[in-house]
């Protein structure tokens, strides 16, 4: 098979996937919208804060909260970070 008639095959998978993905999102544009409900939320913030308006602080009289991994949570601080 020339690189002319692998082309012309890829283009035509291409073409059905496209085909077959443009479907899909109608059927899912096409259905009502569940609604969503939050029920609850929770996040660790740096340096102390607590709150969202202690985070805010933070960022606004530039403070750098950051601290070094933990070494209590079983990491491999090796693959983390890499210093390049």
């Amino acid at each position: 098979m020339s690189n002319e008639d692998k082309f012309r095959e890829y283009l035509k998978r291409a073409t059905a996937d496209l085909r077959q993905a443009r479907r899909r999102i109608a059927e899912l544009e096409d259905t009502a919208p569940e609604p969503i409900a939050v029920v609850g939320m929770a996040c660790r913030l740096p340096g102390g804060a607590e709150t969202p308006e202690d985070l805010w602080r933070l960022v606004s009289e530039g403070i750098d909260a950051t601290t070094t991994f933990p070494t209590n949570r079983g990491w491999n601080l090796n693959t983390l970070h890499h210093p390049n």
